[in-house]
């Protein structure tokens, strides 16, 4: 049991300084009284069973994978190194592409059980730091296609074209021309 609660006291104390720059939450624990960790347990757990439920779940899956990120962004921009800014502009093509997909496959994914809590897994997946689901699934499977359109592009490009049957009538023209001449 001892061990609980240090685990419990260890990630209290990181989560209460991870809400410390945040004046709502602050705003909130002076309020009601209750520590600011566990009013944003409340809301996460809320929105959760709102998720599952499916209440509202395509529009809070949607700011959690816009919100966070956004923030995020902001974050990496104002920092002093590219790493972090790699990691979050890849996250916006991977997250803007799943949208793209979803649009048009919406009216399937509609039937899927349990799609937006997976989604919404999904996210979290990509946008974590300590995951890196974005830039995995970027290096995996989009910039391989992405190389390999360029590649068939410039094929495409280089290769020689065809003679159109313009120039050979003027051809034909021209020899008949001759002769009658």
């Amino acid at each position: 049991m001892d061990r609980v609660r240090q685990l419990h006291d260890q990630y209290f104390r990181l989560a209460d300084s991870a809400l410390s720059g945040i004046p709502a939450a602050q705003a909130l624990q002076d309020k009601t009284g209750v520590p600011k960790v566990y009013g944003a347990a409340g809301v996460a757990a809320l929105g959760l069973v709102l998720v599952l439920f499916n209440i509202g779940a395509p529009l809070l899956v949607n700011l959690t994978g816009f919100g966070y990120a956004a923030y995020a962004s902001m974050e990496a921009v104002e920092s002093p190194g590219k790493e972090d800014d790699a990691q979050w502009l890849t996250y916006w093509v991977v997250f803007g592409l799943l949208n793209v997909v979803e649009y048009f496959t919406g009216f399937i994914l509609y039937w899927v059980p349990f799609y937006y809590p997976i989604k919404l897994g999904f996210l979290m997946w990509l946008m974590l730091p300590a995951t890196r689901g974005a830039e995995r699934l970027y290096t995996t499977g989009l910039k391989p296609m992405l190389h390999q359109a360029r590649t068939g592009q410039r094929a495409a490009a280089a290769a020689p074209t065809a003679p159109t049957a313009a120039p050979a009538a003027a051809a034909a023209a021209k020899s008949t021309e001759s002769k009658s001449d």
